[in-house]
């Protein structure tokens, strides 16, 4: 075997198999030729693992080593054969993270927002409030969902990234933020370490899979592009947005 690579072990072969029903695992090939893949390269695990491997014909495996079948995709066809759960549970957790944060940023921005309108309603500011607190929650579950499947450093950065949003919401419950001590260029800039810590998330989930940082779209709705996205720019950008209109409201 190349690399020194030991021999697939039998039962292992087929186990795979079977969960392949003995055909490609790429649904519309479904050829019954196949052979054993290694989903994150053998080069970097150097093992033969059940949940990092999946039956492909030849035609399919060339593809996917070619990069022509990006490892996403072959996580998610693992995923359809029942046997990639533990993967998949944490893709769904961190995009789940994503969606909240981006509804939870925009709650706290329109809170913002309301407090310094040139005739605030009450009604509307407790209606704010109330928003804000419904998208803390579901912020605060989708943390704990990710903590739940990811490793140490996805802990420890979901714990970063939450608690800077609940410093976020509350110094806006308590009408401290934007805090016009600051230049508005200051204030902008607060947003830095939100952004660097997102995209250390990001690469720690990737990590966690298996996947380059590059392989991992920055966010699900993402195609394929050079510079693409950086993770949280709805949460960043809302937060700028909030301080851009407050900024133009505010009487100095």
């Amino acid at each position: 075997m190349p690399d020194n690579r030991p021999a697939i072990p039998r039962q292992l072969a087929r186990d795979l198999l079977v969960e392949a029903g003995h055909r490609c695992a790429i649904p519309t090939c479904r050829a019954t030729t196949l052979e054993l893949a290694h989903i994150t390269p053998w080069a970097k695990t150097r093992a033969h693992d059940f949940d990092n491997m999946i039956a492909l014909c030849p035609n399919c495996h060339t593809r996917f080593d070619k990069g022509e079948i990006d490892r996403l995709s072959m996580l998610q066809y693992k995923a359809v054969l029942g046997s990639g759960g533990a993967r998949e549970r944490t893709i769904s957790a961190y995009r789940t993270l994503q969606e909240t944060l981006d509804r939870w940023s925009e709650a706290i921005a329109i809170l913002a927002h309301t407090h310094v309108a040139s005739s605030p309603d009450f009604h509307y500011i407790l209606q704010a409030r109330s928003a804000c607190e419904q998208q803390a929650g579901l912020a605060h579950a989708a943390a704990a969902d990710l903590k739940s499947v990811g490793d140490d450093t996805i802990e420890l950065l979901t714990d970063f990234i939450y608690d800077w949003f609940v410093h976020w919401a509350s110094s806006t419950v308590d009408m401290e933020w934007p805090d016009y001590s600051q230049s508005k260029e200051e204030r902008k800039g607060e947003f830095q370490t939100l952004h660097e810590a997102l995209l250390e998330l990001h690469l720690a989930v990737a990590d966690d899979l298996g996947l380059e940082f590059s392989e991992l779209p920055l966010r699900e709705e993402d195609s394929p592009s050079p510079q693409p996205r950086p993770l949280g720019t709805l949460a960043y950008q809302h937060r700028r947005d909030a301080a851009d209109r407050i900024d133009g409201i505010h009487i100095h």
